[in-house]
């Protein structure tokens, strides 16, 4: 079942605490260092220019693939068996950040974004690992259409027109060189009074090509 339109950003840091012996999941793309060096410059001039926002630490950005949610333990090891699977039918995937906008459009900012541009093998991939996830989770996945994006902030309050018109102006063009997603990354998300925590429960390598 596809994705509808009107494309919103739902991820790990939108819902709330995780329930008794339960885990808070995502699948996601971590970034290069030199991708995090590059995002943390732009930062820097945003920061300066849109004081209204929670920045997202370029020391945990990442590009998430499926927003998981709450699942018992016990549904780890057939996930992770059914993941490794998936991604290693694909090829390494070069990856771009590349301009940016907010959730939603055409209202009040909630949600400010990098775009992610990436090769045609991006869409399959990530559908192929919400179809999986869904048949060992007992799951439904999002309707809505994947839109690769790395989010960059929470704005709160709101944005109104005209801030979100000169973060358009700022963030055109490329954040940095391409660089190519080896493997994927099995996250648990904790929520603490500094934000989400990070943890890399697994990792999933895509294809390389063979050496000559």
């Amino acid at each position: 079942m596809r994705r509808e339109t009107r494309p919103r950003s739902r991820d790990e840091a939108e819902d709330g605490a995780a329930p008794p012996s339960s885990l808070r999941l995502f699948v996601a793309f971590a970034l290069s260092d030199e991708v995090r060096a590059a995002m943390r410059r732009r930062l820097a001039r945003l920061r300066s220019l849109l004081p209204q926002a929670r920045w997202v630490d370029p020391d945990n950005a990442h590009l998430t693939l499926v927003y998981l949610g709450h699942h018992p333990e016990a549904k780890l090891a057939p996930l992770v068996t059914a993941l490794r699977d998936v991604f290693w039918r694909y090829p390494a995937l070069p990856l771009r950040l590349h301009g940016g906008g907010t959730f939603p459009q055409g209202r009040p900012a909630r949600v400010a974004w990098v775009g992610v541009r990436g090769p045609a093998e991006l869409q399959p991939l990530q559908h192929d690992i919400a179809d999986v996830a869904a048949g060992v989770l007992d799951w439904e996945p999002e309707k809505r259409p994947f839109h690769p994006h790395v989010t960059l902030t929470r704005c709160n309050p709101t944005w109104p027109r005209a801030l979100v018109e000169r973060f358009h102006s700022e963030v055109q063009g490329s954040w940095g060189e391409e660089f190519v997603a080896t493997e994927g990354v099995l996250y648990r998300s904790r929520l603490s009074p500094r934000g989400a925590q990070y943890q890399a429960l697994e990792r999933f390598p895509l294809r390389t090509p063979e050496p000559a």
